[in-house]
Formats: structure tokens, sequence, C-alpha cells
């Protein structure tokens, strides 16, 4: 098994599966899952502090309520997906945790690393929700169909990204 996909491999596998996500009606996005997995444990453990339908309205899934629908089960493949990848690639020999423009720069420090990812992607998750869409559907499904709100999005993705890496990176001189 190599040990990763070119990109190429991967845009097309992306791009066949936006299309065929498309012309299902749908758009690929994955943050209204996990709004709905928020709101699945806020009603089970605390049904009167926020209605049900708080935590969808305005998603870009297309449900209004609590239902474990195609994005939820798409974000479970994922995982599941990923899980089962790094299950079969320990047989293909070490696999890197740490990636090394991330070890030069701050050590190798998994723990430093892994809390960097979460907070990094609740920040990204938070502003998604904030703004009543995906991430992922802004960018990845917006661009592919041309939407405006997909070019405004992706561009201001890269202009804070860019700067934000280059500082994180810049005294381990690999960007």
């Amino acid at each position: 098994m190599p040990r990763q996909w070119s990109w190429v491999a991967a845009g097309i596998v992306l791009g066949l599966w936006n299309i065929l996500i498309f012309v299902s009606g749908n758009h690929l996005g994955t943050t209204t899952a996990y709004a709905q997995t928020t709101g699945y444990l806020t009603q089970f453990f605390f049904p009167s502090l926020v209605p049900a339908d708080a935590w969808t309205s305005g998603t870009c899934g297309g449900t209004t309520g609590l239902q474990v629908g195609w994005q939820w089960l798409l974000v479970l493949g994922v995982f599941l997906g990923a899980l089962g990848g790094r299950v079969l690639h320990r047989g293909g020999g070490p696999v890197e945790d740490i990636p090394k423009m991330w070890a030069s720069r701050f050590g190798h420090r998994p723990g430093l690393r892994y809390a960097h990812a979460f907070l990094g992607g609740m920040l990204l998750l938070f502003g998604a929700r904030i703004a009543g869409g995906c991430t992922s559907s802004h960018i990845i499904g917006g661009m592919s169909e041309m939407a405006l709100s997909g070019v405004f999005f992706a561009a201001a993705v890269f202009a804070a990204g860019i700067p934000t890496a280059v500082a994180l990176y810049r005294r381990g001189g690999a960007v």
C-alpha cells in the first residue's frame, strides 16, 4: 500500500465524490453532524436548556431537526475510514505521528500537537457555525459550483491561513 495518495488521485476522488453528492441534491458538508451530535447530547442531558431545532437552524445540510442523516453517517465514515487506514498502515512500516515541520518548530511533543489540532478544529467549526455554514461545503462544494460565497470564503481562509502558517513556522525554517 502506498504511504499516501498523490494530490492528483485525491483530487479526482474528491471531485467525483462532490459530483455524486451534488447530483443527489445535497452539498458536501460536515459541521451539521457535529452540531447535531452536540444537540443529541444536550437534549439527552439537559432537554430544556436549548430548543432542539436551534442546533440545525441555518445549516448547509438541509435538515431542520435532530436526525441521523447522510452527513452524520459521512462523518462517522470519515472517522472509521481514517481508523481503518491507520490500522492497515501499521503493517506497512512506521507511522509518523508528528510531522517533521511541526517537530522542527515545536519539538516532538505529541500532546501539544494534538491540542493545537483540536483547538484549531474547534475554532474553525465554531466560526463555520456562527456563519451558518460549513467550511467544507463553502470551499469544496461552493467553489466547484462557482458560488460567489464559496469563492469569497476560500479567499478569506487562505488570506488568514497563509499568514498564520508563516507566523507559526517561521522560526522553524521549514516555510
